[in-house]
């Protein structure tokens, strides 16, 4: 008989504190066999697997993400070993966040405040600053010659444009090939741990969505019975109503707060035009300055 594993056990965290999305290292013991392994990870109440990285079995890296719990244990799951257990516990530090109307006696950068409201931060987009995994081995090519060599193109990949062959110049020109081999089996590790902790976290939320589809039901059967449906119309439609009022409202008073932010946009992009080239307006000037003390001289002989 094949002796059952032991479940895991989370001994250690590094940092034992941070806000959200900060990269996390967690030690401990039976913390899987390899990443297939590994189908459960939680910070603080928050599911963290798509960001997971296992990398063997006492070391897992991954993200915190915006848990709701301010503190919490490090719960660690694996097929071979279930549901395990945690001797540290992780503290989320939240910023306070200053809104566009609040005062403040320091200049807000308003870049942090996201217009789109559709748009969140995907963890995926978290990608490390090495993707090939090798010592970075900068060339003596300048970064202007590749931009001629390269028009149009770019070395970060994360763009649309980025180009392999320019990143490769830029940042392993002396790695031998034997590395870029170890490199390219480095990024199908990282392709083939990112499809499995994609799948393992759609596998997870499953549940919660049937549960929520069953509570629907529930309700919507509820009002069926008796009759509020058929009389007052259908809530969801209701609900989008209300909601369509509430945006409304909030587009209405705000409008003239958004009109005055533009206003001192404009005049701050103004002001930094005139700083940035302020030598050239005040060029004439010092050219007629310096013709004078050469003229006055003469002129008094």
């Amino acid at each position: 008989m094949s002796r059952a594993r032991q479940p895991p056990l989370v001994t250690g965290i590094s940092p034992k504190e941070g806000a959200a999305w900060t990269k996390v290292t967690i030690r401990g013991e039976n913390l899987g066999t390899g990443p297939a392994d590994l189908i459960g990870l939680s910070i603080c109440g928050h599911n963290c697997l798509l960001t997971a990285e296992w990398m063997s079995a006492s070391k897992i890296v991954c993200r915190v993400g915006p848990a709701k719990d301010d503190k919490g244990e490090i719960i660690v799951t694996t097929k071979s070993g279930g549901l395990g257990t945690s001797t540290v516990s992780f503290k989320l530090i939240r910023p306070e966040r200053i809104g566009i109307l609040d005062q403040s006696a320091v200049w807000v950068d308003e870049l942090t405040f996201r217009t789109d409201r559709n748009k969140g931060i995907s963890p995926l987009s978290l990608r490390p600053s090495n993707p090939l995994g090798i010592d970075i081995d900068k060339g003596k090519i300048t970064p202007k010659d590749l931009e001629l060599t390269f028009p149009g193109m770019s070395a970060d990949f994360t763009s649309e444009n980025f180009s392999a062959t320019w990143y490769l110049i830029e940042n392993h020109a002396g790695s031998s090939f034997d590395q870029l081999k170890i490199a390219a089996s480095n990024l199908k590790k990282q392709a083939t741990k990112k499809n499995e902790g994609s799948l393992a976290y759609v596998k997870g939320g499953l549940s919660t969505f049937f549960e929520a589809q069953d509570a629907l039901s529930a309700i919507h059967q509820k009002l069926e019975s008796d009759g509020t449906e058929k009389v007052e119309g259908s809530m969801t439609q209701r609900l989008e109503n209300i909601l369509n009022r509430a945006s409304n409202t909030a587009d209405t008073l705000f409008q003239e707060v958004l009109g005055r932010k533009d206003k001192a946009d404009s005049t701050r992009n103004a002001l930094n035009v005139l700083q940035r080239f302020k030598f050239l307006f005040n060029l004439p000037l010092n050219i007629e300055r310096n013709i004078q003390k050469v003229l006055n001289p003469v002129f008094r002989c």
